[in-house]
C-alpha cells in the first residue's frame, strides 16, 4: 500500500504529552483549562495539540464529567409528517449546545416506549425529550427518576412535570367558531387515543363550546378514533352510516382527515358541499391541490427549540418542575369547509361507493 494510502492514526493526547514532554494529567488539566496549570503552559500544550491534530474524544470527556452529550427523543409515530418540524427545532438547539440525537419510534405502544426509554438510560443519555408519550405508572416513574426529561403533547395529570404543547382549549374554539360562521350546529369531534391530555383537552373544549352555543349535543357525535390515515377511514365510515349525520367533522390530526378524505371520495360524499371537514398540524400535505385542507397550524419547530431549551437547561442543573409552554394554533382555511348544508338533504343522501362496471 503506498504510504500516503495508509489510514492516519488517530493523534491521542497521550501524543500530546510526549510531544510537550509533561505528564499525561499536565496536559488533561491544561485541556480542560485547570486552575492547577499556569497560563504558560496551557498556551504551550493547546499549540502542540493544534500542530499535532488533536481532538478531545467526546466519550472520554463524557466520561469525564458524568455526561454523554447526548439526548433522546421519542415519538409516537415518526412516519407523521408533523414530526419533522419538532425535529428540527430540537436540533437547532442540540447543534448549538454541541449535542447528539438520538431518535426512537415507540408506535404509540406503552411497552415498546419503556424497552426504548431503558435503552435510553443503558446509554447514559443526558436527558429526554417525550414527544406524545405516556408518563403514568410505577414503571415509568422508576425509569426517569433521576434523567431530566421534558414531556411534549402529551402532559401529566398527576405530576407537575416540565411540559411544550398547545392550547388545545384554543385550537378547538377557532375551528369551531368557523364552522358555527358558516351555519354549522350538529358538528362531530374525531378523537385520537383516549388516554392522551390533548385528546381529553380537546374533548372537554368541545363540549364546553357545545353548550354555550346551543349546538346539538349528540353523544353520537363524539367519535372515539385514533390518529392516522387507517383510523380517517374508519371514522369516515362510521360517520356515513350515521342515520343523522353532521354537516361538519373536526379530525384528530391532519393524516386523520387526510383518510376520512379519501373514504369519501371512495363514497361518493362531496367535501365540503356534502359535508366540511377540518383537520389539525398543517402538515405539507394539508396544502396539496386536491387536498386544500382547511386546518390549524401549531408553531411546531418554535416548540421543538423550546423543548430543547428546558432540557439544557435541566441538564445545566436547573430545576423545572412545573414550567410549562402553552402555544396558540392558527386557523388555516382552505377549501375543505363550506356552508352548511341543508340537514334533511344529508340524512337522506345515499352514501355509496360507486358501481363498478362489467
Amino acid at each position: 500500500m503506498p504510504l500516503e494510502d495508509k489510514p492516519r492514526k488517530r493523534v491521542t493526547i497521550k501524543d500530546v504529552a510526549q510531544e510537550c514532554g509533561l505528564a499525561l494529567s499536565t496536559v488533561s488539566n491544561a485541556l480542560s483549562n485547570s486552575s492547577l496549570v499556569t497560563e504558560e503552559t496551557k498556551r504551550r500544550v493547546r499549540e502542540v495539540a493544534e500542530r499535532l491534530g488533536y481532538r478531545a474524544s467526546p466519550i472520554a470527556r463524557g466520561l469525564r464529567m458524568n455526561r454523554t452529550s447526548a439526548i433522546g427523543v421519542l415519538v409516537a409515530d415518526v412516519a407523521n409528517p408533523s414530526v419533522a418540524d419538532h425535529l428540527r427545532g430540537i436540533d437547532d438547539v442540540t447543534m448549538r449546545e454541541n449535542l447528539s440525537v438520538i431518535l426512537c419510534n415507540t408506535d404509540d405502544i406503552a411497552s415498546r416506549q419503556l424497552t426504548l426509554m431503558e435503552g435510553m438510560r443503558d446509554r447514559n443519555v443526558d436527558g429526554m425529550i417525550l414527544i406524545s408519550q405516556r408518563s403514568r405508572g410505577e414503571e415509568f416513574r422508576s425509569l426517569m427518576s433521576d434523567v431530566p426529561f421534558v414531556l411534549m403533547h402529551r402532559r401529566s395529570v398527576e405530576f407537575p412535570d416540565p411540559y411544550v404543547g398547545t392550547d388545545n382549549h384554543q385550537a378547538i374554539k377557532v375551528v369551531m367558531d368557523h364552522l358555527i360562521d358558516l351555519g354549522h350546529t350538529r358538528i362531530a369531534l374525531v378523537e385520537g387515543p383516549q388516554d392522551s391530555s390533548t385528546v381529553q383537552e380537546r374533548q372537554r373544549a368541545y363540549r364546553a363550546i357545545v353548550r354555550l352555543k346551543g349546538l346539538d349535543d349528540d353523544e353520537a357525535l363524539i367519535i372515539k378514533s385514533d390518529y392516522g390515515l387507517a383510523a380517517g377511514r374508519e371514522a369516515a365510515e362510521h360517520v356515513f352510516k350515521m342515520r343523522h349525520r353532521p354537516t361538519a367533522v373536526i379530525a384528530s390530526n391532519d393524516m386523520n382527515a387526510l383518510g376520512f378524505l379519501e373514504a369519501a371520495r371512495e363514497m361518493n360524499v362531496r367535501i365540503p358541499e356534502d359535508m366540511s371537514l377540518t383537520g389539525a398540524d398543517d402538515i405539507p400535505f394539508a396544502q396539496f391541490s386536491g387536498v386544500e385542507l382547511t386546518t390549524t397550524r401549531p408553531p411546531r419547530r418554535k416548540m421543538g427549540v423550546c423543548a430543547a431549551e428546558m432540557l439544557v437547561r435541566m441538564i445545566k442543573g436547573e430545576n423545572l418542575t412545573g414550567e410549562a409552554h402553552i402555544f396558540s394554533t392558527e386557523l388555516v382555511i382552505r377549501r375543505t369547509t363550506a356552508n352548511s348544508s341543508d340537514p334533511t338533504q344529508i340524512q337522506q343522501k345515499n352514501f355509496l361507493p360507486p358501481q363498478k362496471s362489467h
